[in-house]
């Protein structure tokens, strides 16, 4: 039996990976005065403007990021993610 290494789903599997292991990590804020009732509000706002300045970057196959794409697409992923940290944080939360 002969196993076949293919780049092109290594990228993928890496790319799922890391959107799934983001996404399950329990990134908490807390504002600085201690209160926290506008947090959802805030970080709904944030993820708004985090998407229109910074928007992710979809492959032109949506299966399979091509070689060239592939450091666009996380290079985007990780913008909007700072992006987003840097609004947050402008709001007066602090990441716990």
């Amino acid at each position: 039996m002969v196993i076949v290494f293919n780049m092109n789903l290594l990228r993928i599997f890496i790319i799922v990976s890391f959107i799934f292991f983001a996404s399950c990590s329990s990134t908490s804020y807390n504002h600085s005065s201690g209160d926290n009732s506008h947090l959802k509000r805030d970080s709904s706002i944030c993820r708004a403007e985090a998407n229109l300045y910074a928007p992710t970057y979809i492959c032109r196959n949506p299966f399979m990021c091509a070689p060239d794409e592939f450091q666009i697409a996380t290079q985007a992923l990780i913008r909007n993610g700072t992006y987003f940290k840097r609004c947050i944080q402008l709001k007066g939360y602090d990441q716990s």
